[in-house]
């Protein structure tokens, strides 16, 4: 039994699918770790036979594992039964894997291109996940020069913010940590009034900002700049990685039911949905907490607009 590390990529019959192996496999390659590929197909009662879509899948995958073994990653080709974000979850487990590369749109219709299985399955993953697309895919190789770290106050950002300052430490990259805060509150009518949310709003910004560095600092950060931006999260995090010239997204989630999702809205999959490059989500169980340090004073991050709290 192999004693390598386990990169798992989630694979079905969408063209995605041999770019999503490769990049998964040039992940794979600089962990040193071997790469399982892994088509889950829906449960069925009583005797269980194999679709058609299967056996083809396989064959395009043995196709490709000649050349992925030949750059010295190890291949495996594995099939599971039931909803993809329990089955890859379970696996993940079992076999002890440290990452799971996928496709954005990964288990959704060539019609229709959604990044719902993508985002439950991160939420429900035991092991951080990294998203990509094939545009992404076809870079040459695997390198992280510039992050961006999505910042707020609850307990996932916590591990968003520590993994991006330990990724920005041992690949030598820059690192920007983000924040969004609304910028209106209530209704403004006089110039006045305007004026004292405005100033309000910039003291709050340059008061966040300069709580972020500290908890980076606090991470072992040296030169972390720190950007607070007004509106929506996922607008906020991807004018930030186009500001920045970005090469990955760390964003920390906590798990979240379907209905949570659409009645509030999901911060993770309009950044997957939107984000030009690749996006490493860390799920985090109860990671909705709120981020309180007791030892901070009033202007605490704790004051100011979240991301997305419970519904990002």
């Amino acid at each position: 039994m192999s004693v390598r590390p386990i990169v798992i990529v989630p694979v079905d019959e969408s063209p995605d699918t041999e770019p999503t192996v490769e990049y998964a496999a040039s992940v794979a390659r600089a962990r040193a770790a071997d790469l399982h590929a892994i088509q889950v197909v829906p449960r069925e009662g009583g005797l269980w036979v194999a679709p058609r879509n299967e056996i083809k899948l396989r064959a395009r995958l043995r196709a490709m594992r000649a050349s992925v073994e030949r750059d010295g990653v190890s291949l495996r080709i594995v099939t599971l039964r039931g909803a993809p974000e329990g089955a890859i979850a379970g696996y993940a487990h079992l076999r002890a894997a440290v990452l799971t590369v996928v496709d954005r749109h990964y288990g959704s219709s060539r019609l229709w291109r959604s990044t719902s299985v993508t985002s439950r399955l991160s939420r429900r993953s035991p092991i951080p996940v990294l998203v990509v697309s094939r545009r992404m895919s076809n870079r040459a190789t695997f390198s992280i020069k510039r992050i961006v770290a999505a910042v707020d106050c609850t307990v996932a950002s916590v591990m968003s913010l520590r993994s991006a300052v330990e990724l920005a430490r041992k690949h030598d990259a820059s690192l920007t940590m983000v924040h969004a805060i609304q910028p209106l509150r209530h209704m403004v009518v006089t110039g006045s009034e305007a004026w004292r949310v405005m100033t309000a709003l910039q003291t709050d910004a340059r008061v966040i900002a300069g709580r972020l560095k500290k908890k980076a600092r606090a991470f072992g950060a040296k030169d972390a700049e720190s950007m607070v931006v007004t509106g929506d999260a996922h607008r906020g995090i991807v004018r930030a990685v186009a500001a920045t010239a970005a090469d990955l997204v760390v964003m920390g989630v906590a798990p979240s039911r379907p209905i949570e999702e659409l009645v509030f809205g999901s911060t993770l999959r309009a950044v997957l949905r939107r984000a030009s490059v690749p996006t490493l989500v860390l799920p985090v169980v109860d990671g909705a907490r709120d981020w309180i340090d007791k030892r901070d004073d009033a202007s605490d991050l704790s004051t100011a607009e979240t991301f997305a709290g419970r519904a990002a």
